[in-house]
């Protein structure tokens, strides 16, 4: 039986036209097949169409992953040591400024600062692989610098910049009404003879200090080239701006200038006598410099490089080294303790050894 696709009559199976409205059964019979040989085609493109798109989303997500990757690693911790790196090496104050951004908003970084900070290096060149380490851990090595956490790239990648302690300078002068200046920038007057003002935060430098004071008979100034460096983000300094020879007199007995906290006495005479001083107090966490061991003699230079290893008490052979630092009342003697000495000290301990 052949049924009719224009009316649907039902039509016996050898009728060539429908008997009820003439329409053609064999040109309906072709046209079904087409149709279905349509579909059917449609049906295996649409198979095709899978694998291809499955091979597009797969493509799609590695891009997305190397990309991934890729932004990772240029934002990653290792990578702005190596920016910080170049561009200290380049002097590049542009790619510093966006490097360094300080938690403590009252540290700027300046061209100025960033001079400083070059000087710095160009005199003690091993504060960067010291500079590095601080980066890598900051347990380790000058901790001028390190990295903190600030935000996210993208809401996705952690963003490092460099952080920094900062350092502050307490001054005072001999003589009241003394203008202090910070590398030939005003920073503020001292109002009163003797009495400490804290300038700062400053960023890590070689900076020079100096103070005048403006009178009738005419001015006074005194300058004081000072490292700000170290563990230690406070420094103390006195200029001596006295206009009188007694006041003059009176600060060279107690010392002109003190810088680092650095006050020499006599070495005491007594093995009994008991005293607390260092020849150099900051040698055990800043690298030293020809200033610092300015005037010191033979024995004092021998004094203070052993020192060094006095403060974590070795026990010396040396009977006059013995007396000296036994009379010292910071110094613990400590049978346990081998020699060993940081960076900063063994670079300290053959500093002072090549001036003896």
């Amino acid at each position: 039986m052949r049924k009719c696709g224009a009316c649907g009559h039902i039509n016996e199976a050898d009728g060539v036209f429908c008997s009820k409205c003439g329409t053609s059964l064999d040109t309906q019979s072709s046209r079904t097949t087409g149709r279905e040989e349509a579909n059917s085609k449609r049906g295996n493109s649409s198979k095709k169409k899978i694998p291809l798109l499955l091979a597009s989303v797969a493509i799609l997500l590695i891009i997305l992953f190397t990309g991934y990757q890729m932004l990772n690693k240029k934002y990653s911790e290792e990578a702005v040591i190596e920016q910080f790196k170049t561009a200290l090496s380049k002097k590049d104050k542009n790619a510093l400024k966006q490097l360094i951004v300080p938690a403590d908003s009252r540290i700027k970084v300046s061209s100025e600062s960033l001079d400083a900070l070059f000087m710095l290096i160009d005199k003690e060149p091993s504060l960067v692989q010291d500079i590095e380490e601080s980066l890598h851990n900051e347990g380790l090595g000058s901790n001028l610098f390190y990295l903190r956490e600030d935000g996210k790239h993208y809401g996705l990648f952690k963003r490092y910049v460099v952080d920094t302690p900062g350092y502050f300078i307490h001054t005072d002068s001999t003589s009241e009404g003394t203008t202090v200046y910070l590398n030939d920038n005003e920073i503020g007057v001292l109002d009163k003879a003797k009495e400490a003002q804290e300038f700062g935060p400053f960023l890590a430098g070689s900076y020079k200090v100096k103070g005048m004071k403006k009178s009738a008979a005419g001015s006074t100034e005194d300058e004081v080239v000072l490292e700000l460096a170290g563990t230690k983000t406070e420094k103390e300094i006195t200029l001596n701006t006295g206009n009188s020879e007694e006041e003059t007199e009176k600060e060279e007995v107690k010392e002109k200038t003190v810088v680092k906290e650095v006050i020499r006495e006599v070495a005491p005479k007594s093995s009994q006598a008991s005293y607390s001083y260092y020849l150099i107090p900051h040698s055990d966490y800043a690298y030293l410099t020809y200033d610092d061991l300015s005037g010191l003699s033979k024995s004092e230079l021998r004094l203070a490089r052993n020192e060094i290893y006095a403060r974590h008490g070795y026990i010396f052979n040396s009977k006059d080294l013995q007396n000296y630092f036994s009379s010292q009342s910071w110094y613990s003697p400590n049978p346990g303790y081998g020699g060993s000495l940081s960076s900063v000290e063994k670079h300290n301990v053959d500093f002072i050894k090549s001036f003896e």
